[in-house]
């Protein structure tokens, strides 16, 4: 089965390091995808004009359709969105977290546990809701990571808003958010959101966050340390 992969800006930019991983975790589990061709930004937040914004992603899945209808995006508010568009059962919209789970991961040969290691998985706003769009299982990193012999915190903090989506008008607003994010967890962010890492990345000072694709790629051996 092959998936489209609809990469959208983020994943172009600042985040292109969670393009990279994934694409390489995937390659990794047995999980083929294919890039969109000639994709455009939906608008994401930028975009005041919702219509324009689910225009544009119907867009996509149509250029989507080439390729196949079952269609893949890292980035929660690119998800959200493609979502939105589809409102007649045409295609199959999903994250990477809705095709990982702890039995795909341990069938892969694994070369690094997570013995002694104290992880948050922080999923924000956007993967865990609105309900229509968010994912169907809310804790799948928590699930693979204790399989993997880490420890999880953080639990009560995994869904409050980080203010991702005011960074650049509000900085005030996004560090006072991600203080109280910062201060109820311990150990290593992981995150899958491009938004999210940006925030905790800029406020968290000396602690460590990191896309869940590189703790799976730690995992499986291709990255030497977490």
């Amino acid at each position: 089965m092959t998936y489209a992969y609809y990469p959208g800006c983020a994943l172009k930019g600042s985040a292109k390091r969670l393009d990279l991983t994934l694409r390489k975790l995937f390659s990794r589990l047995g999980l083929t995808m294919k890039e969109i061709p000639d994709w455009t930004c939906c608008g994401a937040l930028e975009y005041g004009d919702r219509k324009q914004i689910i225009l544009n992603s119907k867009k996509n899945l149509n250029k989507a359709s080439f390729i196949s209808r079952m269609v893949i995006a890292a980035c929660p508010l690119c998800v959200k969105n493609l979502k939105e568009s589809e409102k007649d059962g045409e295609f199959s919209i999903f994250h990477p977290l809705d095709l990982l789970n702890v039995k795909l991961i341990l069938s892969a040969e694994i070369k690094n546990d997570l013995t002694n290691h104290i992880f948050t998985p922080y999923y924000g706003c956007l993967l865990m809701r609105p309900k229509e769009t968010a994912l169907k299982d809310k804790e799948v990193m928590e699930k693979i990571i204790k399989a993997l012999g880490g420890e999880v915190c953080g639990t009560e903090i995994k869904d409050k808003c980080c203010g991702g989506n005011r960074f650049f008008i509000d900085k005030d607003l996004a560090f006072n958010l991600s203080k109280i994010i910062l201060e109820r967890s311990k150990g290593t962010f992981v995150v899958f959101c491009p938004f999210c890492h940006l925030i905790l990345k800029t406020f968290s000072g000396d602690r460590k966050v990191i896309y869940f694709t590189e703790l799976l790629l730690y995992v499986l051996g291709d990255i030497k340390k977490l």
